[in-house]
């Protein structure tokens, strides 16, 4: 992975609307766009699911977006076909993109790992499947883990298996529902989870703007992974919740803004505050001074501009003689100084 912070992620998902041309289109815009990487899906409906009428196939009315559609053709029409998966990739690299997806069956871990991938993504779906988790613990590769309707204990347990095993392990906060409605999405859920388990989190972000991400970064978040579409027209599975170029490179800049912003936690003078410190006081000649003339509250005092010792010093001052000539509106600094912290 490369090391741009905060890490952007574009997940095209479903965006591809089964168009292999649309999948090529958008990720000539994301790369214009600047993130760091994309994202694929990789499965076949039938490794999702079971064709059936049976009603408990069919997702609750309630449910949101895709309220009402059978399992199954949920997933056959947000699958990308397998073919796609090698040109994609190749072209990603073209364009400085690293390039990754998210496996849903052990097949598709196999066929990933034979492209080449250097990364693997777990759904929040998947946290609790095991059999995956562990066949994805022995690839070889870093991993991406989204946590959303996860408790606590479902994540331990998903930790353990990945952790001593793949190279690094990084958790993503998420909310799984679509899109995320401000008051959903928990942002510090990220404190929980770094405190927790001491590696890299990062915020899966299904929410309509930036503003979540930005706090999510203030928070310590620097990986995240937004869904993007080619424009406003899409009509797609995800659109509803997905950015279009334009705001996605909004959202890209709105974070490495933030990531400015919020700077180091080192506490110095910065480059940009350097031109202030002359406007600091210090010990200042209120008027003429000769040489072994005693320093008194008379003659020194504390005024700006900074180019006298430091204020702390006047005390030491007080009562000796000085050294040299000085004129009002001089700095006063002594040698003795030199060995006075």
């Amino acid at each position: 992975m490369k090391s741009h912070r905060p890490y952007v992620i574009a997940e095209i998902s479903a965006n591809h609307s089964g168009n292999l041309e649309t999948a090529r289109q958008i990720l000539f815009e994301i790369a214009n766009a600047g993130v760091s990487a994309v994202k694929l899906q990789t499965f076949t409906a039938d490794q999702m699911t079971v064709k059936s009428e049976k009603a408990k196939n069919f997702i609750p009315s309630s449910s949101g977006l895709w309220g009402g559609k059978q399992l199954w053709d949920l997933m056959k029409e947000a699958e990308m076909p397998l073919e796609w998966h090698k040109e994609l990739f190749q072209l990603a690299a073209s364009l400085d993109l690293d390039a990754f997806s998210t496996p849903y069956h052990p097949d598709a871990v196999d066929f990933l790992l034979s492209l080449g991938v250097k990364v693997l993504k777990i759904s929040s779906f998947d946290v609790v499947n095991h059999p995956l988790l562990e066949r994805i613990s022995q690839s070889g590769v870093p991993v991406i883990m989204s946590t959303g309707m996860a408790t606590i204990r479902e994540i331990d347990e998903a930790v353990s298996i990945l952790i001593d095993k793949v190279p690094n392990l990084i958790l993503l906060k998420c909310t799984s529902s679509y899109p995320c409605s401000p008051s959903d999405a928990n942002v510090r859920g990220i404190k929980t989870l770094k405190d927790r388990y001491q590696i890299e989190v990062g915020f899966s972000d299904h929410s309509i703007d930036e503003k979540a991400a930005c706090l999510a970064l203030a928070l310590g978040a620097t990986v995240f992974e937004k869904h993007v579409k080619l424009s406003n027209s899409s009509k797609t599975l995800d659109s509803e919740f997905s950015a279009t170029p334009d705001s996605l490179n909004s959202y890209v800049k709105s974070l490495r803004q933030t990531e400015d912003i919020l700077g180091s936690r080192e506490i110095k003078p910065i480059d940009s505050e350097r031109a202030s410190l002359w406007e600091r006081p210090s010990v200042i000649a209120l008027r003429y001074i000769d040489v072994n003339e005693v320093f008194t509250e008379n003659n020194i005092g504390i005024r700006r501009p900074g180019i006298g010792a430091l204020p702390k010093f006047l005390p030491l001052l007080l009562g000796t003689r000085s050294k040299k000539r000085y004129i009002p509106g001089d700095g006063v600094i002594e040698s003795f100084l030199d060995n006075v912290s």
